[in-house]
């Protein structure tokens, strides 16, 4: 029992390789345990020609190549409770691919690639919809989740229309120019952060002197004002093109 744990690190090390960073399924703190549990079923069963090299391929890539096909225009950031439901569901799968009978040739790798891509459609679709939640608010908002990419605690932030009298909307607008004055002072990290909010991704400036804030208090009213219109014709307001402001 006292090798247990270098033990274990080393076939986790035989299994991923080298790893430049967390992504995603490894923030989750049982995937260690759990991959580590998958390299002893591809030695001990005689399964087809080439599987099992095609299966430890598999395994060895499985952390790096999920934040690569996420293929996301936001930050990688997920709420612990939705990566925990996740990786339930894929250490599960695996759980039970390995621990059956060995399979016909060519059965092993394709039954593991179609458990990767639905963890791939798992997480982008977790990500999208803590992001689409958040900005059903008005104004600034943020919310607790793990970085993919670090698998440190994140506050990602958003900004909301979802405001039902003028007031509020100036509140709004007034709260978002005082979040990015407080962002970085750092030019490059102030120019990142500012892109991760929604409706900024194209923007170049390097400082909030250099926004041009008439323009962009414009542009993000009228996105405003044509929400509120939607919402006066229908109750679920359907995903609109919204207007990128000048900045």
């Amino acid at each position: 029992m006292g090798c247990r744990s270098p033990c274990l690190a080393l076939v986790v090390c035989l299994i991923l390789g080298p790893v430049p960073s967390w992504l995603c399924l490894q923030c989750e703190p049982n995937f260690a345990l759990h991959f580590a549990s998958y390299a002893p079923f591809l030695s001990r069963k005689s399964w087809g020609l080439g599987d099992v090299p095609a299966a430890g391929r598999m395994l060895r890539g499985w952390a790096q190549n999920t934040l690569e096909d996420l293929h996301l225009g936001v930050p990688p950031e997920i709420t612990m409770v939705k990566l925990e439901l996740i990786a339930s569901t894929v250490y599960g799968k695996l759980d039970t691919l390995f621990k059956r009978n060995t399979y016909k040739p060519g059965v092993l790798p394709e039954i593991m690639r179609s458990i990767y891509k639905e963890q791939i459609k798992m997480l982008r679709n977790a990500i999208i919809e803590s992001r689409v939640k958040c900005e059903r608010h008005c104004g600034i908002n943020r919310y607790d989740a793990i970085s993919c990419v670090t698998c440190l605690q994140t506050k990602p932030t958003c900004f909301g229309y979802n405001c039902e009298s003028s007031e509020q909307w100036e509140e709004a607008l007034k709260g978002l120019y005082e979040h990015i004055n407080s962002l970085n002072s750092d030019p490059n990290e102030w120019v990142m952060a500012l892109r991760q909010l929604p409706g900024f991704s194209h923007c170049t400036s390097t400082s909030p002197e250099s926004l041009n804030f008439t323009s962009i208090k414009h542009t993000l009213s009228k996105n405003w004002l044509n929400v509120m219109a939607l919402k006066e014709l229908q109750e679920d307001i359907p995903i609109i093109q919204l207007l990128a402001p000048i900045c």
